[in-house]
């Protein structure tokens, strides 16, 4: 059964990335697999050029959106992002999806650039909600600043439902007799996020991230997915299912465990894991799984001081996570 994800009032908003990264710099590196200092995971980066300091809200205005897939504006306190209703022309499975742009989308210096694409899951069971849409993990915000002052890339968030309702608890990957959510999410999902918004191409321009539970699901989809992401990040995440259906045990699923595949695994990869200090056993999951990852993917393990399972603790970490998307993946580009 899955580890309960606490969802706590976020405490206050993240401060500047300059200085965020430069507190963080000073408290843990990060650290490779084998324990050793990994230089850089959490420095500052060059990130482009910002244009606007300004935060327009995101419209449907994308030159890709011409396959019927109506996006409306959906406001979460004062993040306006876009929402829709999706049905997988190959699973069939109907959920919700969510994406933000950043300023710099609707920039007119930016009007023929193409940008790089995080999918974003959340922490719990991911049934009607996602974390990262609104303030809980301050991830806009993140983003929005960094971008401004060039620390952090522009990135366009992706952020689905992960499982259809609460008690088909499918880990993000097809169960027999299940509805196809692996599908969905790692091959219905990103055809219209393609098609539909100017992102860059897969590999160095997509990134996959989550939290707890989310964490499980970005790992299991970048490893089905040899080079389609360029850098993953897991918050908190564990390796093996947790669900209790009893599809787990079927010898195919148990093939497609992230344990499973990453000894396996061929892709040329960043991999960053998160875990708190406070939280051993979230320490033992990151430490026991990057080992795994072969050459040409590089693994590092941040040891965030005094984190715990917590949503609180997953805020924290955002400026190492977009410092590290930042190093690890391509600025926007040209198209």
């Amino acid at each position: 059964m899955r580890r309960p994800h606490r969802l706590l009032a976020a405490a206050a908003l993240v401060a500047g990335v300059a200085a965020a990264l430069s507190a963080c710099s000073g408290a843990a590196a990060p650290q490779s697999s084998s324990g050793s200092s990994a230089a850089g995971a959490a420095s500052t980066t060059s990130a482009g050029t910002p244009t606007s300091s300004s935060s327009p809200s995101p419209t449907p205005t994308s030159r890709h959106v011409a396959d019927g897939q109506k996006w409306t504006p959906t406001s979460f306190g004062d993040q306006t992002v876009l929402q829709t209703t999706l049905t997988g022309a190959k699973s069939g499975v109907t959920m919700k999806v969510w994406v933000w742009t950043p300023p710099q989308y609707n920039d007119p210096a930016y009007a023929h650039s193409d940008f790089p694409v995080l999918f974003l899951y959340p922490g719990g069971d991911g049934a009607t909600y996602n974390n990262w849409t609104d303030r809980s993990y301050g991830a806009q915000d993140v983003v929005s600043e960094g971008a401004k002052n060039g620390t952090v890339l522009p990135f366009v968030f992706v952020m689905p439902e992960m499982q259809v309702s609460k008690n088909v608890d499918t880990e993000c990957t097809d169960l027999p007799g299940e509805p196809a959510v692996g599908t969905f999410l790692d091959t219905d999902l990103p055809t219209v996020v393609q098609h539909d918004f100017r992102v860059m191409p897969q590999g160095k321009g997509w990134g996959v991230a989550g939290a707890s539970s989310g964490g499980y699901c970005a790992a299991a989809i970048a490893l089905r997915h040899p080079g389609q992401y360029g850098a993953v990040v897991s918050i908190a995440g564990y390796f093996s299912m947790e669900t209790t259906l009893p599809g787990r045990k079927d010898p195919a699923v148990e093939a497609l465990y992230p344990t499973a595949l990453a000894p396996h695994y061929t892709g040329d990869t960043a991999w960053l894991f998160v875990a708190g200090t406070d939280s051993s056993l979230d320490v033992k999951e990151a430490k026991a799984f990057a080992p795994l990852l072969p050459p040409p993917s590089t693994t590092q393990i941040y040891l965030q001081p005094g984190g715990q399972h917590l949503t609180t603790s997953f805020k924290a970490a955002m400026p190492q996570v977009f410092a590290f998307f930042s190093q690890r993946l391509a600025a926007p580009q040209k198209s």
